[in-house]
């Protein structure tokens, strides 16, 4: 990792002059030139640490090891998400991966696919993302759970739809537990 090469493509990104920034960091309390931003974005010198989290506040990067190490780490979880007759998921129990800018930036933890209802979008042992969210909309993809069991299924009106024309509908009663874990995103 080049952090100079970082630094600059970071402040580029956020739309701020070298001059900007050293308005902004004199604003924190920070004592810098333009040349001094210069050498730290070519690798000349290296900021504090204490300036370069005054930069990555000001450039509003959030995940500064997705920014500047380029590794995002995600949870999958080891038990299954059920494309079938629906198992628990066990939110102890999990490995963390490295995943690339090809996952959506969206994506807060993986799951693996068991079964094959969801074919041929989603097949057996398929790792999918979701964005962790309390509710979907009828007709989005997401994980459920209904009475303990998981399911990776399309909402329908009071019901949990596989896109496998050989599965029945869940229906979704009144009485029954009914949670959204969140959406698939990838």
């Amino acid at each position: 990792m080049n952090l100079g090469k970082k630094l600059l493509e970071v402040r580029e990104n956020a739309k701020i002059s070298r001059a900007q920034m050293v308005e902004l960091l004199k604003e924190r309390g920070f004592d810098v030139k333009t040349y001094t931003i210069s050498k730290w974005e070519t690798g000349v010198s290296k900021p504090t640490i204490e300036a370069f989290l005054a930069i990555c506040d000001i450039c509003r990067v959030t995940d500064i090891r997705q920014a500047f190490v380029g590794k995002r780490l995600l949870c999958l979880y080891d038990i299954p998400v059920s494309a079938g007759r629906g198992n628990y998921l066990d939110s102890s129990s999990y490995e963390m991966i490295e995943v690339d800018n090809t996952v959506p930036s969206l994506a807060d933890y993986a799951v693996r696919v068991s079964g094959n209802s969801m074919m041929p979008r989603f097949v057996d042992q398929q790792i999918i993302f979701i964005h962790e969210q309390p509710s979907l909309e009828e007709g989005e993809i997401g994980i459920f759970c209904l009475n303990n069991n998981t399911y990776l299924k399309k909402l329908g009106k009071g019901y949990l739809i596989s896109l496998n024309p050989e599965y029945d509908p869940i229906p979704i009663l009144e009485h029954d537990e009914f949670k959204v874990f969140g959406k698939v995103v990838g």
